[in-house]
């Protein structure tokens, strides 16, 4: 039972495992990045201090004694703990790390993705005169980040206590702040300068253009604008003055007040004032944004409908090339533009990523196409997504501008921001993708704005009248489902799982529960190790057959806050880095299936830490968990698996289709 005993601290073993194996260090730092456990960050402190320190060890000594690892893994280090933008020592300590490799003259060696990490961690630690020294060093550094990079360097408002603004160092920020624009031809973003330094209002809410262009567009067809908010602040007056200011004439404007409360009638009242072509429709109850676009689409008169977010600014041409593009192609169905995200200071930097990006927000519909596929999904998240798709599938690819014509605002705290961070994104959203495109590679899709044809993520329904009626799973199997289901290494009797498949499933033994309904839940996590530099999703055809099943098969996270009454592990390995995330769900019984593969030392010289393994169940489930053999496993293996692990093994899986869902391709 060697592989039962701890070395130090829970994942110290894994810790080991991974540096042992000479896991590729970036790989070892995207790994961290999507699972945020401790266990990866120690193989990596392990790497990058040549085997003598944790990541704990070297935050308490800061960073600053000799590394003799490889410089691959020091800088792996610094991306992770970056990247995963949890506490400001840990952001200090990757700045710390990517200053020792410059200083070393050993930037030449890191690949671009490094000297975008050395660059903006610099940047958000404050660092902001040590990386004008470093700039010149940064060869790889992609020249839109360097953009943006200067742009950033050069606002003059930046630090607690910003001084007095010289109009020539207001000017030349201004100039670096407009170029995305310019250089596509457009007339360049202003920002009117603060008249006392101290001024608390964010300069984001000081964006303008050039003047006069308002309705200088004219002749074309009516375009609704559609702006839902929900406890608005100051940035519903940036947001409906940049609408005012279109060239685009025909607009009509409809504000979409989401059950804000008494409280906010005085902003709405405030903005409204400011528009003729403006009116407020009023929900008595809050939905979420996309409920209340579909509460505005009922009353849109426009040819052409389009969405603004309501803390946003756009560029006064952004509603005309749209329209425009999509006059000069009447078989386009929708057009969309480029946005450049910023903060409320109008910095750029968000870690890992660049700030120009597709403005979902700024998807821009044909009302004949709407009528005909629909309305957004009836979900509080996700829906700017599913519709492009349904659009792309039924009605033909979008129209993009291929220019910025929006600033958006980047804020902590908004739905979708925190939903993904530097190579994460929430499991919610990832299971939620899968189905949606699941159904809409089926033929003669029904529209899912007017009910929900696939599962969909319980949070992505709270509150609504959709939320389902059920909140218990008999069974549900956890695996590394990233295998497509019919592979001839699968085992046959996967296919049990099939919808088509005769027969019913059995409930586990003992009462069953109200609400069991014979659902299984299908939840994918990627085994490790190996440690893979992205990330593996469960496979389309498991989606394809959650779609078919009619209810019968529902994707599973560890986000949805349901009840299990049997969970099946099938590979031990997912659980060995998951216990640092969260997990709602709740499970009666845990059976971990184990064959001799995974029970023999790997190249590192260390088997799967099973002990982890148990800690994990018992941290997420309040369960230890039934050791079992894997049932697919003959007498020889299951021999061999009573003699590496004596005394372990309960006799037999519980007798719940035992055969189904045998090990996924470990």
């Amino acid at each position: 039972m060697a592989q039962l005993q701890p070395l130090g601290r829970p994942g110290s073993w894994t810790a080991r495992q991974l540096w042992r194996r000479g896991e590729d260090p970036d790989a070892l730092a995207h790994l961290a990045l999507r699972t945020t456990s401790p266990a990866v960050l120690d193989a990596l402190a392990l790497g990058a201090t040549g085997g003598d320190l944790t990541l704990e060890q070297l935050v308490r000594g800061g960073g600053a004694r000799p590394l003799p690892g490889g410089a691959g893994h020091v800088a792996a280090l610094a991306l992770a703990l970056a990247g995963l933008a949890r506490r400001g020592e840990e952001l200090e300590l990757a700045a710390d790390l990517y200053e020792a490799l410059w200083s070393r003259g050993l930037l030449p060696a890191l690949a671009a993705r490094h000297h975008q990490g050395l660059a903006q961690s610099f940047f958000l630690a404050g660092r902001h005169d040590l990386l004008r020294q470093a700039l010149g060093d940064l060869t790889r550094l992609p020249a839109a980040v360097r953009h943006d990079l200067e742009v950033d360097l050069a606002n003059p408002y930046l630090g607690p206590q910003p001084p007095a603004v010289s109009t020539a160092a207001h000017a030349e920020w201004e100039r670096l702040l407009a170029a995305r624009f310019t250089d596509a031809g457009l007339e360049p973003v202003t920002v009117t300068p603060p008249s006392d330094p101290q001024d608390e209002g964010h300069l984001f809410d000081r964006l303008g253009s050039a003047p006069g262009l308002a309705g200088t567009a004219t002749g074309g067809p009516l375009v609704s604008v559609i702006m839902p908010c929900y406890r608005p602040d100051e940035g519903l007056l940036t947001s409906l003055a940049s609408i005012s200011a279109q060239t685009w004439g025909e607009l009509e404007i409809v504000v979409v007040d989401d059950a804000s409360g008494p409280g906010y009638a005085e902003i709405f009242e405030r903005a409204l004032a400011t528009e003729d072509r403006a009116r407020l429709l009023r929900l008595d109850r809050n939905g979420g944004s996309y409920l209340a676009r579909n509460a505005a689409l009922a009353q849109a008169r426009g040819e052409l409908i389009t969405v603004q977010d309501a803390d946003d600014w756009s560029h006064p041409r952004r509603i005309e090339h749209q329209a425009r593009a999509l006059l000069d192609d009447p078989a386009a169905p929708a057009s969309r533009s480029l946005a450049v995200r910023a903060r409320d200071d109008l910095t750029h930097q968000w870690f890992g990523y660049r700030a120009v990006r597709d403005n979902a927000s700024s998807l821009m519909v044909r009302r004949t196409v709407i009528d005909r596929i629909g309305p957004f999904a009836p979900i509080r998240k996700g829906a700017d997504s599913e519709y492009a798709e349904r659009l792309t599938s039924q009605a033909g690819p979008l129209l993009d501008t291929g220019s910025p014509l929006a600033i958006t605002r980047l804020r902590a705290g908004t739905l979708s921001r925190g939903d993904f961070t530097y190579q994460w994104a929430s499991p919610e959203r990832l299971a939620f993708k899968g189905t949606y495109r699941a159904w809409h590679r089926q033929e003669g899709v029904p529209d899912p704005g007017r009910g929900l044809p696939f599962p969909v993520p319980r949070t992505f329904l709270r509150g609504l009248d959709s939320f389902p009626d059920w909140d218990r799973l008999a069974v549900a199997y956890l695996g590394d489902l990233s295998q497509d289901p019919t592979h001839d290494g699968m085992a046959p009797d996967l296919d049990l799982l099939d919808p088509s498949a005769s027969g019913q499933r059995d409930a586990p033994a003992g009462p069953a529960q109200q609400g069991d309904a014979g659902r299984t839940g299908l939840w994918h996590l990627e085994a490790v190790p190996p440690a893979a530099a992205t990330r593996t999703e469960m496979h389309d055809g498991w989606f394809d057959r959650i779609v078919r099943s009619d209810g019968r098969l529902v994707p599973l996270t560890r986000l949805e806050d349901v009840r299990v009454q049997l969970l099946v592990v099938l590979d031990p390995r997912v659980l060995v880095l998951a216990g640092a995330q969260p997990c709602r769900v709740r499970v009666d019984e845990v059976e971990v299936w184990l064959e001799p593969s995974l029970l023999h030392p790997d190249r590192s010289g260390l088997p799967v830490d099973l002990l982890t393994v148990a800690d994990v169940c018992s941290t997420w489930f309040g369960r230890r968990p039934r050791w079992v053999p894997a049932p697919h496993l003959d007498e020889v293996a299951r021999a061999e698996l009573g003699d590496l692990v004596p005394g372990l093994l309960h006799p037999c899986a519980r007798q719940v289709d035992r055969d189904v869902g045998s090990r996924q391709g470990a």
